[in-house]
């Protein structure tokens, strides 16, 4: 208990001090993780994960300090298989919202994601001495207590936002390819095998170093998916004969509608909203130097593939354009391998997002081996576990509206995710009279950004959200 309090509680100067000084002397003890990190705000050296001791001065979250086992290469992965799914079928439907400048809007959100990854992580490294090594600890040290338990409460809500959108997309899709062959199979049974399927290597997977396997074979799915939806869009775009129910006129197109502007860059932040799972790649990499050119690398790939599928599905379905977009497309085979791939790839993303999001949690609560004991941290880490994604399963059958669901996730979270937090932490910790003035210019405006999507964006999607609760149908 006294290891939790140290961890969500706020040191005095002089603990603050002590704690650093006698995590710099233990450098070479058990557990402690240091590395050369040159390129740092601190000024270069030893650095050494930030962890609570207790009385024994043993490191009782050595298994969650940095591994240094990774390449920059699985960075790559993670990042991209947390970012390419699911969400990439619902990009043509904000393009819609707000016509063609979503475009440049998806381009300006990549840079702006990877100049925050970069401001974020010169936070987590604003301690000389010191590496904050999660989301959470960079809020808590920016902000105390209350922003320890904010950023944790909107990590989970993030992540676990997500998966609800990927159960649901996965199983309502099951249930339509099974239609094709005659089976009459309900979504609620199909999001429940999804959900089991996910929940298998969610529970005996704990960090995010043991699942970069995964997240090579889902990006792989993930590109192939994008191709094959970018190509059939183009070519099965509207005919007399062949175009979305409802409408029986050739779609139009728009280049910019400026009310949906906002709800649009909630929804497009949702695809680049990684920086809480910044701190576990990053801390998994042999050389974080190359943290900040890996991340532009990971945001050029996942942009190109956004503008892949955004301006094929627009230019083919215009205003008639659904969500997903799979729901434009014909029954063709090529279209059902690409779904059965997108289902396969949410599988193995699953466990790279609840991963980061209960690692937070589990480091929050203390559910650490060197605190409980190995038995009882496998007991707690499963229980906690199964708990959550049975919670997930059960909101996506109750409220089963796959794009509705990405767009509050995005106005809810990932507004604050992406726009607001690592800002406002870096300011805090670095301090604004050390930052040039055209980067708090910068900063002002991404925030000032990010609110006006969250707000705005969570009325649009509380309207849609109850339209399509009252109309049955997403």
């Amino acid at each position: 208990m006294e290891a939790f309090k140290q961890l969500v509680g706020r040191s005095t100067p002089n603990a603050a001090a002590a704690s650093a000084a006698a995590e710099q002397d233990s450098n070479s003890s058990t557990g402690s993780q240091s590395f050369d990190e040159s390129s740092s705000k601190t000024g270069g050296g030893k650095i050494t994960t930030e962890t609570t001791r207790d009385g024994s001065g043993e490191d009782v979250y050595a298994e969650h300090a940095v591994k240094r086992t990774g390449t920059w290469v699985g960075a790559v992965f993670n990042i991209m298989c947390i970012s390419i799914g699911t969400g990439t079928m619902n990009l043509p439907s904000v393009v819609k919202r707000c016509g063609w400048f979503g475009v440049i809007l998806f381009v300006a959100m990549a840079v702006i994601g990877w100049y925050v990854g970069v401001l974020f992580r010169r936070a987590m490294y604003s301690r000389r001495g010191r590496r904050l090594s999660s989301f959470a600890i960079v809020t808590r040290e920016a902000f105390g207590p209350w922003g320890f338990w904010f950023a944790t409460a909107i990590t989970y809500l993030y992540c676990c936002g997500t998966v609800i959108s990927w159960i649901i997309v996965s199983g309502t899709q099951i249930t339509r390819l099974l239609g094709f062959a005659g089976v009459d199979l309900d979504d609620r049974i199909s999001m429940t095998i999804i959900a089991i399927v996910m929940w298998i290597p969610f529970t005996l997977l704990k960090t995010l170093g043991e699942i970069t396997v995964s997240s090579v074979f889902g990006v792989a799915t993930a590109m192939f998916t994008v191709i094959v939806l970018g190509v059939v869009s183009i070519q099965h775009k509207y005919t007399a004969t062949y175009h979305a129910p409802g409408y029986d006129s050739a779609p139009t197109h728009r280049f910019i509608i400026g009310e949906g502007i906002p709800s649009a860059l909630a929804s497009i932040s949702f695809m680049y909203a990684g920086a809480v799972a910044f701190p576990h790649i990053e801390g998994n990499m042999k050389k974080a130097t190359q943290f900040g050119w890996m991340l532009f690398l990971s945001n050029t790939l996942v942009c190109g593939a956004y503008l892949v599928s955004a301006v094929s599905g627009y230019y083919a379905f215009g205003n008639q354009t659904l969500s997903p977009i799979l729901n434009n497309m014909p029954n063709m085979a090529v279209v059902n391998a690409a779904t059965i791939l997108i289902i396969i790839h949410v599988i193995f993303a699953a466990p790279v997002m609840l991963v980061s999001a209960n690692l937070e949690l589990e480091l929050a609560l203390g559910v650490m081996a060197g605190i409980i004991g190995r038995k009882r941290e496998f007991l707690w880490r499963f229980v906690m576990r199964t708990v959550t994604m049975g919670i997930l399963l059960a909101i996506s059958i109750a409220i089963p509206y796959f794009g509705q669901v990405i767009d509050l996730v995005s106005a809810i979270s990932t507004t604050v995710v992406f726009f607001m937090v690592p800002v406002l932490c870096y300011v805090k910790l670095v301090g604004w009279r050390n930052i040039r003035v055209y980067e708090l210019v910068l900063c002002f405006i991404i925030v000032a950004i990010g609110a006006v999507a969250c707000v705005w964006g969570l009325i649009d999607a509380i309207k849609a959200l109850k339209k399509a609760i009252h109309d049955g149908h997403g």
